[in-house]
């Protein structure tokens, strides 16, 4: 951790892990996070205003919020 991406780079990362967020926001709030370690995952039923020990790439609270994130930050990418 520790190292800053810009927000596309950010976008790209979470993007490679679409399939697994898109399944996982079906039913719940759910983001990519990044443990200490490096290894990224998904987590679900994420709540509200809560602190994490591991870095949160983000937190969406569903597929037409991922969407919009895209729609945002890459709106250049093909």
């Amino acid at each position: 951790m520790g190292d800053s991406m810009s927000m596309i780079d950010m976008a790209r990362l979470i993007k490679k892990h679409d399939v697994e967020l898109r399944k996982a926001l079906m039913t719940s709030r759910s983001g990519l996070f990044r443990r200490e370690s490096g290894e990224l995952y998904i987590r679900s039923n994420v709540p509200l205003g809560q602190s994490y020990p591991e870095e949160v790439l983000g937190i969406f609270a569903d597929p037409a919020d991922l969407d919009f994130f895209y729609k945002i930050y890459l709106k250049d990418d093909h």
